[in-house]
């Protein structure tokens, strides 16, 4: 028995035998060629782009039937990339102008391209690496090989071990049976373990050797909770993990049942379950788990997927959020990324620390162009639904004051135009700096409504990048140096009569909604798939045991013996509903 830590992708317990899916990475040589042998080599790209093509198209469609609706998104995202003139373009130019063939043409481009996204401090961004890494690789088999090693091939097996998979390659599982897969590469982000999460499959990823230290047929338990893969498993291990995944599929059963109900604790406290939305895909799920509305659509995909985009194509995609919120709240988040990763797009100096420098409002208030643009196109839209304007990155109550006449500038403009648009949209602010939890007493008395970025207001307090392996055990939301921000953070809303709504990774993990409620939180914004989650949650809760809590960890000095009570409390008031 052989046992692995890697990454938690995607929830569920799999058994079954593996098939170890084996795709070496394509050694790209350099040649080359006369001018005359341009056209020829254009012409292998062409192909090379037209059966990738096909192959994604088929892939997309074999998973009709078994995918949501909202994540056929991501092979539509592999076909953008195929037509995407950073990629392709580049690599035109690449055999026209350096004369080299179309291989080493396309090779460079993608390591281009990916080198951009690596310097994101996005974590989301910086996993675009592997779609990107992706489509390079099918396009360099296609060019000369129109075969390809894939889960077709799988027969009998139930488990796919492999160095790294395609989101085509998961599409392909469930009309295969396959029940589970493990990997080298990976992340929790990439799209990959996007569609796992969607189909269901049980995925562990990042295990970084897997794919040598397993062989065709062994006997593979994959633990999608813990982030675990173990390698023929000994009879109590395996007992161990039926038990699980029977139980698993119990909870999954009582989870559905909560779609049409409200999140109401034990005590008749209502607490309102929003979605973080990136995509307009992404509003079936969150329409199916019956959420109270939006309380992040991020931005950051319309530049992403379009660069400097027009303000009509950017009021087109938001006039759609809003009709699919309907009369519940649209929550939307003006830009948020660094220029660097638009540099094909936009212009922008060289940083040191993009991360911590001209990005977000920062950047949208030194652009106002750009940012007239997008406060414009979201203006248009608000007469199509409760919309809301959310500015990032805040640092101060000037920042504020500059986007409100920013705002009022672009207002004055569509009044002079005849456009209609909701003159009283409410205008709030993302609580994710430490600067304003210390100041948002005096911030609740000029902002409509705060927004908590926990993800960046915990990194920023501790003074941590949580996707750094060597610091990642410090990232701990239940900190004294955390919870006391928070406090500050909700007290002041209150004390000014505005909404506050948690909308980091926090409000939909179940362990921390307890402490949440407790300070006085009940605005939870969070990932579609975790609604439910956190609505069986809440169900179990009572406000009184929540408040006690946060009397108990107000004692506590050291973090981590924080955690431990925060864990203890949720096994000890949610252990029926509370899987992990």
């Amino acid at each position: 028995m052989r046992k692995l830590k890697g990454i938690a992708s995607s929830d569920g317990i799999s058994i079954g035998h593996c098939y170890i899916l084996d795709r070496q990475k394509i050694n790209v040589r350099r040649y080359n060629i006369p001018a005359n042998g341009v056209p020829a080599e254009l012409e292998k790209l062409k192909l090379g782009i037209k059966r990738t093509a096909e192959f994604i198209e088929n892939s997309k469609s074999m998973s009709e039937d078994s995918l949501a609706e909202e994540h056929s998104f991501i092979f539509d995202v592999y076909l953008m990339l195929l037509r995407d003139n950073m990629l392709i373009g580049e690599t035109e130019k690449n055999i026209s102008e350096s004369l080299v063939n179309a291989e080493y043409a396309m090779s460079m481009a993608g390591a281009k391209l990916m080198a951009q996204f690596d310097k994101s401090p996005n974590e989301y961004l910086r996993e675009r690496k592997s779609d990107i890494n992706n489509i390079v690789q099918k396009v360099l088999r296609f060019m000369n090989d129109n075969s390809m090693d894939t889960v077709m091939n799988s027969e009998n097996a139930d488990i796919i071990i492999a160095h790294d998979l395609t989101p085509s390659d998961t599409a392909q599982m469930s009309k295969n049976k396959i029940k589970g897969f493990a990997t080298d590469l990976g992340s929790k982000t990439a799209h990959t373990s996007i569609l796992a999460r969607s189909l269901g499959i049980p995925a562990v990823v990042g295990l970084g050797d897997i794919s040598s230290l397993a062989d065709d047929g062994d006997l593979i338990i994959i633990d999608g909770f813990e982030g675990v893969v173990i390698i023929n498993p000994d009879e109590e291990t395996l007992e161990i993990y039926k038990d699980k995944d029977t139980r698993y599929s119990n909870y999954i059963s009582e989870l559905n049942k909560l779609q049409h109900e409200d999140s109401v604790t034990k005590d008749g406290e209502r607490v309102f379950t929003y979605s973080n939305i990136e995509l307009n895909d992404e509003f079936y799920l969150s329409k199916k788990s019956n959420h109270d509305g939006v309380g992040l659509y991020r931005t950051e995909y319309i530049y992403m997927e379009h660069g400097d985009v027009s303000e009509d194509l950017q009021y087109k995609i938001l006039k759609e959020a809003a009709e699919e919120t309907g009369s519940k709240q649209l929550v939307v988040r003006t830009f948020d990324l660094g220029a660097d990763k638009l540099s094909k797009y936009i212009s922008h100096p060289e940083e040191q620390n993009p991360a911590m420098g001209l990005r977000a409002i920062r950047y949208s208030l030194k652009y106002p162009e750009f940012f007239n643009k997008q406060l414009r196109a979201i203006l248009r839209a608000s007469v199509h639904g409760d919309v809301r304007i959310l500015f990032p990155m805040i640092s101060g109550i000037e920042e504020l004051m500059k986007c409100r006449t920013a705002l009022e500038k672009a207002k004055n403009e569509l009044r002079a135009e005849g456009v209609d648009f909701n003159p009283d949209i409410k205008t709030g602010v993302m609580m994710e700096l430490p600067s304003l939890a210390i100041i948002s007493d005096l911030l609740a008395t000029e902002a409509d409504f705060f927004s908590v970025g926990t993800n960046d207001l915990i990194q920023y307090t501790l003074g941590i990048d949580r996707n750094n392996e060597f610091v990642a055990y410090l990232y701990r939301p239940s900190h004294p140096a955390v919870l006391r921000s928070l406090k500050m953070i909700i007290d002041s809303a209150k004390n000014a009569g505005i909404k506050c709504t948690v909308c980091g990774e926090i409000a939909g993990e179940p362990k921390y909604i307890p402490f949440l409620l407790g300070m006085g939180y009940r605005h939870l914004s969070m990932s579609p798939a975790a609604l439910l989650k956190a609505r069986m949650i809440i169900r179990a809760l009572n406000i009184a045991d929540c408040e006690k809590l946060i009397d108990e960890l107000s004692e506590i000095k050291i973090a981590r013996l924080a955690e431990e009570h925060v864990e203890k409390f949720i096994e000890e008031h949610c252990s029926s509903v509370y899987f992990h």
